[in-house]
């Protein structure tokens, strides 16, 4: 049995945190809204810590899942950070959405305090979760990986080295970019399509059925047929991994125009209100 804390206790965080008490580890978790912390506790046999850096000691596995770079560098570095608070050895995964660069500086934080660092960020959403089926993009030190992968199993369908840290972020912002520009385009031609008069159902079942659409864009249509936008991977996020892939690119010196133009296209639909709606929501931005 390991002690493993989650800090960040959202859609993911918190489907994480009941798998790894489901598997008979003694988990600590913190959020920064207490109702959330205080239904998991009821729920499960974890225990609820008041700060991150409360929640981590003690801690062999450290885990993060927060919404963005300024969550991430709160929850590990900020005045009540976990990181000040781990071990000598422990392990720091960071399995949130973020920059390569905010990546490699808590790397380094974690280093130089004694602490293994790993990058984790995932692929697959609440029903991965559930089912302990994500797909892990990994990044550190081989050794550390290799320590940790007990721990991140228990949540992982697959699970590969990318590389060094900073590697899986930029690999992760990439796989959301790909996905997000296609749902964007496949929205936006199914409302053209919409508008030259034809039926709606059919236009979404004949591309459906189409080799072009993937299993993952024929699980968007369905949900744009039914009109089924709970957030699984809500707009506003999809357009705050946008904007990082354009300014990681922007770092390497890369152009990425289309990337931009999804962009553009999340954050119109984030500013029209529907960032709450899951991302097959863009498509009420073109549907009558």
């Amino acid at each position: 049995m390991s002690r493993i804390t989650v800090l960040g206790l959202g859609a993911m965080g918190s489907r994480m945190a009941a798998n790894y008490s489901n598997a008979g580890h003694d988990v600590t978790v913190w959020n920064r809204t207490a109702a959330i912390v205080d239904a998991l506790a009821d729920a499960r046999a974890v225990t609820s810590a008041p700060s991150p850096s409360q929640a981590a000691v003690g801690a062999d596995v450290v885990v993060s899942m927060v919404s963005d770079d300024d969550a991430a560098v709160a929850v590990w570095l900020g005045d009540d950070g976990a990181l000040a608070a781990m071990r000598h050895d422990a392990i720091a995964v960071e399995s949130s959405t973020l920059t390569p660069a905010t990546v490699r500086r808590l790397a380094a934080a974690a280093v130089a305090r004694g602490v293994r660092f790993v990058e984790a960020p995932v692929v697959g959403s609440r029903p991965q979760a559930d089912a302990g089926s994500l797909g892990y993009l990994l990044g550190g030190d081989q050794d550390a990986i290799d320590a940790v992968m007990p721990v991140i199993e228990i949540n992982a369908g697959s699970a590969i080295r990318v590389g060094e840290c900073g590697d899986a972020a930029i690999m992760k912002l990439a796989v959301n970019g790909l996905f997000a520009a296609q749902v964007a385009a496949y929205a936006e031609v199914v409302g053209v399509l919409e508008r030259s008069s034809l039926d709606v159902d059919s236009v979404i079942a004949t591309l459906s059925s189409l080799p072009i659409t993937s299993p993952g864009l024929q699980r968007i249509l369905g949900l744009i047929a039914e009109r089924e936008f709970d957030p699984n991977f809500p707009i506003r996020l999809v357009a705050k991994d946008l904007g990082y892939l354009v300014d990681a690119s922007g770092d390497l010196g890369a152009a990425v125009p289309m990337v931009e133009a999804a962009r553009a296209a999340f954050e119109r639909a984030r500013d029209d209100d529907l960032g709450d709606l899951d991302i097959a929501g863009i498509a009420s931005s073109y549907l009558g």
